[in-house]
């Protein structure tokens, strides 16, 4: 545990030994998530679609796939005309 200061400004230097376990090098960009009075500190992914990617899977499996989804969106566009 490292305790850090705030600058009048509201900074603060992140302490070397959380910089090395974020893998983070100056000019580097961090997530700041939230959550329920605590914060934490993530490496900002450099290719979003891989960071994001099987977000929401358990929702697809809900509607019995991505290929079902469509067949039924498909059949609604049908049944429209």
């Amino acid at each position: 545990m490292t305790v850090v200061k705030l600058s009048r400004r509201n900074q603060m230097v992140l302490p070397k030994d959380a910089r090395e376990a974020l893998g983070v090098k100056p000019g580097g960009r961090l997530l700041v998530i939230v959550e329920e009075g605590s914060v934490r500190l993530l490496p900002a992914p450099e290719k979003w679609s891989e960071f994001i990617y099987g977000l929401g899977a358990e929702v697809w499996r809900e509607l019995g796939g991505g290929e079902a989804f469509l067949a039924q969106e498909r059949t609604s566009w049908e049944a429209e005309k």
